[in-house]
């Protein structure tokens, strides 16, 4: 049963591998593995047995579902963008509340966050606005200045559930 659980979220940490804007790192926390994980990754010789039987399941759950919600997403976004891209931002706002418990659990929420909060809302905002006024028709014409940017915006967000 563990198995097969653990290769579910194996499945949903696959598919936010691939999905723009969410993180692997958002579901092992929710998953309440993200520590679990990252120990057994980072031990692995020193209990290779129990870790193995920890990993495996996940790492094919992973595989699994890079392979299965990659076409499926290529599809939505084509077809529906509007609606795919409304529950990406769903999903990721709905993850702010088990990113605060994690955080909670180890320190106190400070009220200097509330800065780093509206800072972040301030750039999203102006990333849509950007977006919009780029109107980046095909990989051919993309705007390098605009690619730096994204590049930056994710290697920030990327190292915000890590660090």
């Amino acid at each position: 049963m563990k198995f097969l659980s653990n290769c579910l979220k194996g499945i949903a940490i696959g598919s936010g591998a691939i999905l723009p804007g969410i993180s692997s790192g958002v579901f092992c926390v929710i998953f309440g593995i993200y520590e679990k994980l990252l120990d057994s990754i980072l031990n692995f010789f020193s209990d290779i047995k129990n870790n193995f039987r920890f990993l495996f399941p996940i790492i094919l759950g992973t595989g699994f579902g890079i392979v299965l919600f990659g076409n499926i997403l290529n599809y939505c976004l084509y077809q529906f963008p509007v609606q795919t891209k409304s529950i990406f931002i769903g999903l990721i706002l709905g993850s702010i509340p088990s990113l605060l418990k994690e955080v909670n659990k180890k320190q106190t929420f400070q009220t200097s966050y509330w800065f780093f909060f509206l800072f972040a809302i301030f750039i999203g905002i102006g990333c849509i606005f950007l977006e919009k006024m780029l109107a980046i028709q095909a990989l051919e014409t993309v705007n390098f200045s605009y690619l730096v940017l994204c590049g930056f915006l994710m290697s920030v967000r990327n190292c915000g559930t890590r660090c």
